[in-house]
């Protein structure tokens, strides 16, 4: 009878035994997932608010609105101010244009004008070299009483009006000239409008800053989900008046699911990534789901405690510590909320 009685405790022992030495249990983990609170970017009063606790949505679907009665006419104003500085660029740079036509025909007509002018001063020149020579031949048929004295008070006239033509024809060239050098001068005019032109496009630009931040102010007042999800809490209503920051709606990513868990220090060298793990959910009795472990933590929690402990009275009590894994989860079809209670039973024979 004895031996009988060993060998049903033995025999009823064996899982608790087996599971003892091949699995790592741990009784207080939760069901985790991606929740992401929903804030307001700007100050105004909520306009609308259409979802509920426990509503589903999609990608895009309206969380909340916030009012935009002096947000629009703001951005209306930059705008404004951006098409009246449009049209004074276009209005610049057509003078501009005009102006270097302008300044062009003008060059092309001073340079034209030089040119006429050497060529009749060349001409000149040559009335001038002939009417010189005339006169040389006149003074010298004088001298021999050749020619009549008439004939050369006619040679020195024809010398002195050849002479006063060629000053004129001179004359013609520095003028033609002084026109080129007051077109060029006219030419600094470009550099004035290239200069208000660049102090426009820079007032521009800080008026398309503005424009920037009126649109990206009016598009945070309508607040929308980011992925689809289910909302587990909303934190204000219709009518009242938030600030940036202030938290609207949470939701999470029903699809996206793990379990957070602390396992024991002296456990935690049985366990590496990619250990197989079975798991029970309190909210699913007499179901068990399959999973393995993701992600290990380097640090004990007793670190991240917001008062840690540095025992400065000298007493201490060893405590054995905790260490985070992450486990997933195969529970496709399941409804799992994040905080759900589960028990997680990793193997740790392989």
């Amino acid at each position: 009878m004895i031996g009988a009685l060993v060998a049903v405790a033995v025999w009823l022992a064996a899982p608790w035994l087996a599971a003892r030495f091949t699995q790592v249990h741990i009784n207080d983990a939760r069901i985790a997932a991606k929740v992401v609170t929903v804030s307001s970017e700007v100050a105004g009063r909520v306009t609308a608010m259409p979802v509920l606790v426990g509503d589903t949505v999609a990608k895009g679907d309206l969380v909340a609105a916030i009012d935009r009665t002096s947000a629009q006419p703001q951005l209306d104003a930059v705008l404004s101010r951006l098409a009246a500085t449009d049209s004074q660029l276009a209005e610049l740079r057509a003078r501009k244009v005009l102006l270097e036509k302008q300044l062009s025909a003008r060059r092309d007509a001073a340079l034209s004008g030089i040119a006429a002018a050497d060529a009749n001063h060349e001409a000149s020149l040559a009335v001038l070299t002939n009417a010189r020579t005339r006169h040389e031949r006149a003074i010298s048929l004088a001298e021999q009483n050749i020619t009549s004295q008439q004939a050369l008070d006619e040679s020195q006239a024809a010398l002195d009006i050849a002479a006063q033509q060629e000053r004129a024809a001179f004359a013609a060239i520095e003028n033609a000239r002084a026109s080129l050098a007051i077109v060029e001068a006219d030419g600094e005019q470009m550099n004035v409008l290239e200069s208000q032109i660049a102090s426009v496009l820079a007032g521009r630009a800080g008026i398309e800053a503005d424009r920037s931040l009126r649109e990206i102010d009016l598009a945070h007042r309508t607040i929308t989900a980011q992925f689809d999800g289910i909302v587990d809490g909303t934190f204000v209503d219709v009518g009242e008046y938030v600030t940036s920051g202030t938290r609207i709606a949470m939701y999470h990513a029903p699809d996206d699911f793990w379990i957070d868990a602390n396992v024991k220090e002296t456990d935690f060298g049985k366990i590496h990534v990619g250990s197989r793990a079975s798991i029970t959910v309190d909210a699913f009795p007499g179901r068990t789901f399959e999973g393995e472990v993701i992600g290990m933590g380097g640090v004990a929690t007793s670190q991240l405690a917001l008062l840690p402990s540095p025992n400065p009275s000298g007493n201490f009590t060893k405590v054995t510590q905790r260490l985070p894994i992450r486990v997933s989860i195969d529970a496709a079809g399941t409804e799992l909320r994040p905080g759900m209670m589960v028990e997680v039973y990793i193997d740790v024979t392989d």
